[in-house]
């Protein structure tokens, strides 16, 4: 197996990705809020530019036309850090730019890191992801783990973003997080609360929930009001 057959091209041009990526931008920058934003305040998020082609051009799977190793929801996927694209484990999705993942050998790895400046790597790399959708929504773990090159609202170009799809029926009213937890935690975190940037979006058509991360660890969807410190449901 090539090293092309482990990913799908996104065939939108980079610049158009861009310029959908900036409606994020300015709705963060607008938003001085301390914790995290109710499902009202979000913006209008058109995420076609990112999706795998064969959800833009009407396929019946995102993985149809995708080459990656797939056993009981344990999926191989070959990074190739030099070229901005949307890799496909089930009917989710992860995007990565071009240049944004930072060598581990070099970079260290935790929440005091998540924004310090790093060395890039250059070379092909084999990220696994376990998932499911325990209770109707996506949860998703990668291995290795990664920190990506730190970006703020003014750089979204640099953004990896993640997509995760639920096979219950999403709520526009509900207040979904995209949750974190790994090495250090000692339970899921909302991270959007400390970082604006970090707010998670509906994608009605297909039924996902999608948002900026910073790092690869553990993640999963959750409903209702995390915002006070409870979870009215979760996938894990």
């Amino acid at each position: 197996m090539t090293e092309e057959d482990n990913f799908m091209h996104v065939s939108t041009p980079v610049r158009r990705t861009i310029a959908l990526l900036m409606v994020v931008a300015a709705a963060t920058a607008c938003s001085d809020a301390t914790s995290a934003p109710r499902a009202a305040e979000r913006p209008a998020f058109d995420l076609e530019a990112l999706q795998p082609e064969a959800s833009r051009s009407g396929g019946d799977s995102y993985g149809q036309d995708n080459k990656y190793e797939v056993d009981d929801n344990v999926t191989r996927l070959t990074i190739d850090p030099n070229v901005s694209r949307t890799y496909t484990f089930g009917e989710n999705w992860i995007y990565f730019p071009a240049h944004s993942i930072c060598d581990p050998a070099t970079s260290g790895y935790g929440p005091t890191l998540w924004d310090t400046p790093c060395t890039t790597m250059n070379a092909p790399l084999v990220v696994t992801v376990h998932w499911s959708s325990r209770g109707g929504f996506a949860y998703a773990r990668f291995t290795p783990e990664l920190r990506f090159v730190p970006a703020d609202s003014r750089s979204v170009v640099r953004w990896v973003v993640l997509s995760l799809h639920g096979q219950r029926r999403l709520k526009a009213a509900d207040a979904y997080r995209i949750l974190y937890n790994g090495t250090g935690t000692a339970g899921w975190v909302d991270e959007s609360i400390s970082d604006p940037t970090l707010r998670a979006w509906i994608d009605p058509l297909r039924n996902s929930v999608v948002r900026r991360v910073k790092h690869f660890s553990g993640y999963m969807v959750a409903a209702g009001m995390t915002d006070l410190g409870g979870l009215s449901d979760a996938s894990y």
